[in-house]
């Protein structure tokens, strides 16, 4: 594919993003959780779990799907019928697990009614992937584009329209209504990726054949292990405050989501970038392994930087971010996201040295990875949070920044002795130069009358500064991404 093409539809994507997912998390979901308060704290647990439970559906194979129509479109399209076969066959065996855990857990029938609709959702979700993955596999990257934000854009539709035009809509949203809103919006985009995919790939339709797709599962399972504890220990936090907090469970979740949705609208960002290492690094490892410095380093400076300079941007002015957003926070939220800022430095050193070691095959190092550090976080999170009274949240959050701390510098550290990467690399000396310029500013701002003078506006302003400063010394430079772009299009 041509570099301009492929530049073209990197930033067609982003755009798209761009435009839809902040409205969907911000506009939509942050809104939802201020209508129906703490009961949000129930849905996050529940979903955190149903991205967990996702794994059934998809066992990674999206991916070998994805490579696979790009090399052999007659063969997935045979395969084609085997997946989608087997994927209700496995939404069987969720909805049997779904009534067994009504049998042998205390959930209320809310509860029950939630957990069903939220894994329906994550069917769909795979569903749509699996669909996607075709159009990816043969390039048609704008039409995969539409259909990532298709379902966001419907939710800002349905649910907009009720909470901010219809005469007292908002009475008519709890979060059941909500999840239920989701499932319609999940089910049209099911229902248009399959029909697209359909219409133009003309699969072959036949009796879904399960020796063949044996095979693929058994190629598939380190994949899916390395998701399943990844997801565990990123994702798990939610479902033990709920749980296992002294005082209220359903609050301390839902202070803890109103922190992480934060992190994850940072991370979905993060992801898009992150998307352009695996190939290269694939490419790089198999035909110029000494180029795998400049990558790691080039990465490093966009991912890491921007990852510190939320940190310190959370560190001063975190909870007034949260009192901007919601109607009802703690006076802990600014800690609960500081926490977590630091968390998403680990996670986006994690894209980094893990896309690293997964091109590399490494798959049984960065699994043992993932489970010492799914221990650390389940252990002192079962251990912290009943022992605290009114502070769950803030555990949770600390766990989190200490997990994914340790899990980046085992990689990290793995990933330096591995490939001979160096210790310190050149560019170290900017990020205590960045911290420096940020806590001057702030310290500045918040001793002066400045911060009166802005009064509402000085949000903006922080955010301007701390993204000049990224460009002052180079974490975000334009032309490196550029060239960014165009090496991953020759890997096309």
């Amino acid at each position: 594919m041509k570099e301009r093409s492929f530049y073209s539809n990197l930033f067609f994507s982003l755009g798209l993003n761009l435009l839809v997912k902040p409205i969907a998390i911000f506009l939509i979901d942050a809104t939802v959780q201020n209508i129906v308060g703490q009961q949000y704290g129930i849905y996050f647990a529940f979903f955190n779990f149903s991205l967990i439970i996702s794994i059934v559906f998809d066992l990674g194979v999206n991916n070998y799907s994805t490579r696979l129509s790009a090399q052999n479109l007659p063969e997935a399209k045979k395969l084609f019928s085997t997946i989608l076969g087997l994927r209700f066959l496995l939404l069987l065996v969720y909805l049997a697990g779904i009534g067994l855990l009504k049998v042998f857990v205390a959930l209320s029938w809310m509860e029950y009614r939630l957990i069903l609709l939220l894994g329906l959702n994550q069917f769909l979700i795979a569903n749509i992937s699996f669909f996607r993955s075709y159009f990816a596999g043969l390039q048609y990257f704008r039409l995969d584009a539409f259909l990532s934000i298709l379902d966001r854009l419907l939710l800002i539709l349905s649910v907009g329209y009720i909470i901010y035009f219809y005469p007292d809509g908002f009475k008519l949203i709890d979060i059941e209504s909500y999840s239920i809103y989701q499932f319609g919006c999940y089910a049209l985009s099911f229902l248009v990726a399959g029909c697209l995919a359909f219409y133009l790939i003309k699969p072959q339709l036949e009796i879904p054949r399960l020796n063949t797709f044996f095979p693929i599962v058994k190629k598939s399972i380190p994949f899916a292990l390395l998701i399943v504890l990844m997801t565990l220990y990123t994702r798990i936090d939610a479902l033990l405050l709920l749980h296992f907090s002294v005082d209220n469970g359903t609050q301390e979740a839902a202070y803890y989501a109103q922190a992480y949705r934060l992190i994850d609208a940072l991370y979905m960002f993060a992801m898009v970038f992150a998307g352009l290492l695996f190939p290269m690094f694939a490419k790089m490892l198999k035909e110029n392994p000494s180029a795998i410095a400049a990558l790691v380093s080039q990465a490093s400076k966009l991912l890491l930087g921007s990852s510190l300079a939320f940190i310190v941007f959370s560190l001063f002015r975190g909870g007034l971010l949260i009192d901007q957003i919601y109607d009802n926070t703690s006076v802990e939220s600014n800690s609960i996201l500081f926490l977590l800022s630091i968390a998403f430095f680990g996670m986006a050193s994690n894209l980094i040295y893990g896309s690293l070691l997964t091109a590399n095959g490494s798959l049984k190092v960065l699994n043992t990875i993932s489970f010492v550090g799914l221990l650390v976080n389940i252990s002192l999170n079962l251990i912290l949070i009943p022992k605290v009274l009114n502070n769950g949240a803030v555990m949770a959050a600390g766990v989190a920044a200490l997990t994914q701390i340790l899990v980046a510098l085992a990689q990290a550290i793995y990933c330096k002795r591995l490939f001979n990467l160096p210790l310190v690399a050149r560019h170290f000396y900017r990020f205590p130069l960045l911290v420096f310029g940020l806590l001057f500013w702030f310290v500045v701002v918040d001793r002066t009358p400045i911060g009166y003078i802005y009064g509402d506006w000085i949000l903006l302003i922080d955010i301007l500064v701390t993204m000049f400063l990224l460009l002052a010394f180079k974490f975000i430079d334009v032309k490196e991404l550029i060239s960014l772009v165009q090496t991953r299009s020759k890997t096309q």
